[in-house]
Parts: C-alpha cells; sequence; structure tokens
C-alpha cells in the first residue's frame, strides 16, 4: 500500500467518525494501524501521526459543531428575515422596528443560555430606528447641488 493509498481510507474513516456513522475511534485506528505495515520511514510516520491526531482531530470538529437553535433564536430570526423595516413611511417603519424589537425582547425574556446573542439581533433595529428619529446627515434637498 502507498501513502496515497492509506490516506484515502483515512480520509473515509475520518469522515465516517466526523458524522457518526463509526462511533468507535478506537477500532477505526487499529483498522488504520494494520493499513500502515507496508508504509516506511516518512510515509509510516505521516501516517501514524495522522492515526494518533484522530481523537484530537474529532474532540476539534465536535467542539467546532454549533449546537442547534433554540426555538427562540429561531423565531427571533424569522421576525428579522420577515420584518417590512424600510416599506412605507417614517412613522410605519418607525413602528415595524419598534414592534420587532419588542416581540425579540420579549422571546430573549424566555430564551435560555442564548437570551445575550438574541437580545444582540435588536441592535441594528435600534440603530436604525434612531437614524430614522434623528438622521446623522441633512435631509434637505441639495438644490442640484452634486
Amino acid at each position: 500500500m502507498t501513502f496515497h493509498e492509506f490516506n484515502h481510507h483515512y480520509k473515509l474513516t475520518r469522515a465516517a467518525l466526523t458524522t457518526g456513522e463509526s462511533p468507535d475511534v478506537a477500532a477505526a485506528q487499529a483498522q488504520l494501524r494494520v493499513l500502515t505495515a507496508a508504509l516506511t520511514g516518512t510515509d509510516l510516520t505521516a501516517a501514524m501521526r495522522l492515526i494518533d491526531g484522530l481523537p484530537a482531530l474529532l474532540a476539534a470538529v465536535k467542539a467546532a459543531t454549533p449546537s442547534p437553535r433554540s426555538p427562540q433564536m429561531a423565531e427571533a430570526l424569522q421576525i428579522l428575515s420577515e420584518g417590512k423595516f424600510d416599506e412605507g413611511a417614517r412613522e410605519e417603519r418607525l413602528a415595524a422596528l419598534r414592534d420587532a424589537r419588542r416581540r425579540i425582547w420579549a422571546l430573549a425574556d424566555r430564551a435560555g443560555t442564548d437570551h445575550v446573542a438574541i437580545r444582540g439581533l435588536t441592535r441594528g433595529l435600534e440603530t436604525t430606528e434612531n437614524y430614522l428619529e434623528d438622521p446623522p446627515w441633512d435631509l434637505a434637498p441639495n438644490n442640484g447641488n452634486a
């Protein structure tokens, strides 16, 4: 077996372990070690390093996998995506922004550990609301001046 062939088997094994298709890391490592019998020198060293690093790699993948969204976070994101914040008169837009902020804060009050992240979703709404109430630029017509 060449290192290229070993690496192909290693990638398949790693994928099976990552997806949970094959849950036994020690057994997978043992099977991969059998495949290294024909390898020598730096190929063997590299293969053993890959095999020995599998548990740490899998732990890192698991740690990096985001946890599923809470129902409150999903609902807050839906409020943001369905909001009509740029339609209608100024007063209608302000009302939509305030309503969305109020509803998202109510969701955050009921949320678990992600309550801070849910409240953070309202920052953009608040900024837009502030700009509509007191624009940081002059809204006067430019009288043809560019």
